[in-house]
């Protein structure tokens, strides 16, 4: 299936899209070839996982998806793989997962020939042994989520962007008033989150939701009630913090981290973050931007901005 449209962020890039299959059901993937790659040329990939809390995005959605990160896939030849997943509250955390343990096993067994068959007149080879995972918020989740649960074959490096990492904390799971993004908490019709829940029970899996402008947020209204933990589901899998700590007790060594979060983060606490690599015990590197809000690595970061030269210095050793 070819792409439609202009995408500004992505004109490096020759983009194509195809589908991995979980559970029976088709989900996106979007894979971006650098226009200035030589025929059969051996690229490094750079697998990307969309936020959006496990309930909203799209895996090209262009506001949400990093340019400093697509900079650097170009400055590195990188192809950039980007998939879907399906979606709470439709589906379950460990439907997500499933997901993600089906999307590796795409890439492994199926992205070489597509790229092979989609961008012939290139014809470049995939490194499949050397992988940079990224993602941004429950994208970072995911990323981490990856190496926490296996996924580290070909993996040289993760960079998480301010993930969701301690989904058992009160701000998910005790309802409360909180101030998100310095504004007072919206207020939402009397069952307006319970309605949400029982028609979800019902429908479809979502693997792409874009939320519009002034709608209710279903995750907002889920953490004002303190039900997000709840919607997620229980089992330890689905918490990084239990992965973490299960890895340690068996000695399971991970690859090298990068987490970086705002300060004042009033969505995602930086307070996750802190906690992984505390308990990661000197396997992650940590970088925290004083006063950066939610989602601070917006266009105006470029590979240039001080913290990212720093955390590409430390990349270098890793990826690619």
């Amino acid at each position: 299936m070819a792409a439609t449209g202009v995408f500004t962020k992505f004109s490096a890039f020759n983009r194509k899209d195809t589908i991995y299959t979980s559970n029976d059901l088709s989900i996106g993937v979007s894979v971006f070839v650098p226009k200035g790659a030589q025929k059969e040329e051996t690229l490094p990939v750079l697998v990307r996982w969309h936020g959006g809390a496990l309930i909203n995005g799209g895996r090209a959605y262009e506001p949400w998806f990093p340019k400093w990160i697509v900079d650097l896939a170009a400055l590195h030849s990188a192809i950039i793989v980007s998939a879907d997943y399906r979606l709470l509250p439709e589906s379950s955390g460990l439907d997500i997962l499933a997901d993600l343990q089906h999307f590796y096993a795409w890439l492994h067994e199926h992205l070489a020939s597509f790229v092979a068959s989609s961008f012939s007149q290139q014809n470049p080879t995939p490194d499949l042994s050397n992988i940079l995972i990224t993602g941004e918020s429950a994208g970072g989740y995911m990323a981490v989520q990856s190496v926490l649960l296996g996924e580290t074959k070909g993996v040289k490096a993760v960079i998480a962007h301010y993930p969701m990492i301690d989904l058992k904390d009160a701000w998910y799971s005790k309802p409360g008033r909180k101030v998100i993004w310095g504004q007072p908490p919206p207020t939402y019709p009397d069952g307006w989150l319970d309605e949400q829940l029982a028609a979800a029970r019902s429908a479809k899996p979502v693997t792409e939701r874009i939320p519009k402008e002034g709608e209710p947020d279903l995750f907002v209204a889920s953490l004002l009630e303190g039900r997000y933990t709840d919607i997620l589901g229980n089992d330890s899998r689905l918490f990084p913090l239990e992965n973490l700590r299960s890895s340690m007790e068996r000695g399971i060594s991970l690859p090298p981290i990068w987490m970086f979060h705002g300060q004042g983060d009033t969505l995602i606490p930086v307070d996750g973050t802190l906690k992984f690599v505390r308990e990661a015990r000197g396997g992650v590197k940590e970088t925290i931007v004083p006063g950066a809000e939610h989602g601070f690595d917006d266009d105006s970061i470029t590979l240039d901005t001080d913290w990212v030269l720093e955390g590409r210095r430390w990349l270098k050793i890793h990826w690619p």
